[in-house]
């Protein structure tokens, strides 16, 4: 990663605190309405939605388990019930998952190998590091969740910058400097996104582990400003923190450091100045913020290897936390893809063109209608077949599923 300006450096903090007036240039939050409960129809005359009538069967009477089904029922028709979604029209997405009940990304232990675990398909290996038992560092070829993350973080990042444009955008960087969890870290960052982020128009977040094992924030962050990227000193900045990194604040780095915010923005120079005066006050540690030095398509590369770098690391105690956020108030005008998405690969193209005729051979539109005449693992016990099976393997297996499906049914 190249060396931004830090707290230390002149584009860091300094812990002189700040009143609750302090007002930062850019957008207001975006708020959400309030959700309605489903089932529920607000009258046009904006009073309150009235319940639905009680089943009328006198409570004390005493009901056979079919009566209080047949009460519930009546009762849940007078509810207005959403409309659901027509079934996709086309090919089937990929389910060639393991969906056995049995414990899921379970490491086991290498023989002969002290510290070192592998999983069940035996591609890659998980090794501990410096004595800690909480952290993993994976070697060998990613898996295909990691791969996803990387891939749609690369083209929402290349999204974004299209979206808001470059000379819009700044890479922000947060550090911890407590070793806190990162649910405590993410708690304090969102105070201060709430109470002075709303010069934060848009964002993309990323959180890697250190070496040291704290949490790290990389941000691609949007404002309603002009950043000024071409014009900002680059050379000049990377002496100052090469000076800095070797000799530490000497008259020359002070030097250096007044050339390059002099090239700044006047409102980049402004957020330094404050940063550096409100993170303290949230627990937050060394920052950096930095104009977009290169394009979409190479930040885009940028970024992911950071996630990439990231996901390396495994970290136990870290299980269940967000790596990728994408900002929730805004992000529907510059998403470009989500996680939920397969492969397009030559490999990938055939397995749906089987999918879709084994749906139409069994008379199947959609995801369910496919688990109720095959069954709840229907993927993963046919896997082998759709993947290596002849044309006339793969004929006479229709014939025989589209048979089995009909006496399911029937039965």
């Amino acid at each position: 990663m190249q060396a931004g300006p830090t707290i230390d450096s002149g584009a860091g903090v300094e812990s002189t605190p700040v009143s609750r007036d302090t007002e930062v240039p850019g957008v207001a939050l975006v708020s959400f309405s309030d959700r309605k409960p489903v089932g529920w129809d607000a009258p046009s005359d904006g009073s309150q939605p009235v319940q639905a009538p009680p089943d009328p069967t006198p409570s004390t009477a005493p009901r056979t388990p079919e009566q209080r089904e047949i009460a519930r029922n009546r009762w849940m028709s007078t509810l207005t019930e959403p409309v659901a979604p027509a079934p996709a029209p086309a090919g089937l997405p990929c389910q060639n998952s393991n969906n056995s009940d049995k414990p899921r990304y379970r490491l086991k232990v290498v023989a002969g190998q002290r510290g070192v675990y592998t999983d069940n398909s035996k591609k890659r290996c998980w090794d501990e590091r410096d004595d800690d038992p909480d952290t993993l560092h994976r070697m060998g070829m990613p898996t295909s969740a990691e791969a996803r993350s990387a891939f749609h973080l690369r083209l929402n990042v290349a999204a974004f910058i299209q979206h808001w444009g470059r000379n819009h955008c700044l890479f922000f960087t947060v550090t911890d400097e407590e070793n806190l969890h990162p649910t405590q870290f993410a708690r304090r960052w969102n105070n201060y996104l709430r109470r002075h982020g709303t010069w934060i128009v848009s964002f993309i977040r990323v959180l890697e582990p250190q070496r040291r094992g704290n949490p790290h924030y990389h941000l691609l962050v949007a404002v309603n400003w002009d950043t000024l990227p071409d014009a900002f000193d680059w050379s000049t900045f990377a002496e100052c923190q090469q000076e800095r990194r070797t000799n530490g604040t000497t008259p020359l780095f002070r030097e250096l450091r007044l050339r390059y915010r002099t090239s700044a923005a006047p409102q980049l120079v402004a957020m330094w100045q404050l940063l550096r005066k409100v993170l303290p006050r949230y627990g937050l540690g060394r920052a950096e913020l930095l104009p977009i030095r290169k394009g979409k398509e190479a930040l885009s590369e940028y970024i992911g290897k950071y996630l990439e770098a990231g996901l390396v690391i495994k970290k136990h105690s870290w299980k269940g936390c967000r790596r990728v956020e994408f900002d929730r108030r805004n992000k529907i005008h510059w998403l470009a893809c989500t996680r939920i998405f397969a492969w397009h690969s030559p490999g990938m193209r055939a397995w749906r063109l089987r999918i879709a005729e084994l749906a139409r051979a069994i008379g199947a539109a959609d995801m369910s209608a496919m688990t109720r005449k095959l069954g709840r693992s229907w993927a993963y016990h046919l896997r082998y077949s759709i993947v290596l099976a002849s044309s006339e393997e793969w004929t006479a297996l229709l014939q025989v599923l589209a048979t089995r499906a009909m006496v399911r049914l029937a039965h």
